[in-house]
């Protein structure tokens, strides 16, 4: 029977959440624990790819699980995962063909930042060397964001995909009182190779004053490329799926 599988993780020892031959992957713990409890080979199908080192703080995955099982599969599965990937829901589905990746209708991300060296944050927000940054260009630059269609600038690889252009839903900076701690948010339809990663690190350009603005909004606008140094992306650790929205299917985030 389809279920949807509800769960979170920690990224931070895994070369991201897809299966591959030689590296350790979120997919592949918990496929390997999963066919283990069933006794029988069992494949997930994940609501969509992290990077190596990025989190989610919910994520979805379907697979076709009995559904008269004689234990109580959660705290089964919960027991022999590690302790960074946390099962929630096992969640069955009247339609056979619900699909955790094709059926999403919107993705929300988080990426985490701190300015102060704080040990306890290393795995789960990026610490950048900055004493003071402009908040007010950065908050001019996501607005300019939400007003984008195309980010052909913003992303990894621009040819690989038949357009660039994403349905961006609701964008946000959210700053400390002490400007010491910062989120940016962002729901979208769809997502594109480093977006996420390239728009922080220009958050970040712009607000040590080495990007200009009116620079950022040209070359956005124009769907250009950034000449280097402004190339760089955000390191994967702040990094968060934060939320997946479906037509069928409604989860809060478990805090």
């Amino acid at each position: 029977m389809r279920h949807f599988i509800h769960l979170a993780y920690q990224g931070t020892k895994y070369r991201g959440w897809q299966r591959q031959a030689k590296e350790k992957s979120v997919q592949a713990t918990i496929e390997d624990q999963l066919s283990k409890m069933l006794k029988k080979k069992t494949i997930i199908h994940g609501c969509g790819r992290t990077d190596a080192g990025v989190h989610a703080s919910q994520y979805f995955v379907h697979a076709d699980i009995p559904a008269d099982l004689e234990y109580n599969p959660i705290e089964r599965l919960n027991h022999i995962l590690p302790d960074d990937i946390a099962i929630y829901e096992i969640i069955p589905m009247d339609d056979p063909h619900c699909n955790a990746q094709t059926d999403a209708i919107a993705r929300s991300y988080e990426y985490h930042m701190h300015f102060d060296k704080i040990p306890r944050l290393k795995d789960s927000s990026t610490y950048f060397k900055v004493k003071e940054l402009d908040v007010q260009a950065m908050q001019e630059a996501v607005n300019i964001i939400s007003n984008t269609e195309d980010f052909r600038s913003l992303c990894k690889g621009p040819d690989i995909y038949k357009h660039t252009r994403c349905n961006v839903q609701a964008v946000s900076l959210e700053v400390s009182p002490d400007n010491k701690r910062m989120i940016f948010s962002i729901t979208a339809n769809r997502f594109l190779r480093a977006m996420i990663r390239n728009i922080v690190a220009r958050l970040i350009d712009i607000g040590k004053g080495e990007l200009a603005l009116e620079i950022f909004k040209d070359i956005v606008s124009h769907q250009k490329e950034f000449e280097f140094p402004f190339h760089k992306q955000a390191p994967p650790t702040g990094l968060y799926l934060s939320k997946v929205i479906y037509p069928y299917l409604k989860r809060d985030v478990r805090k």
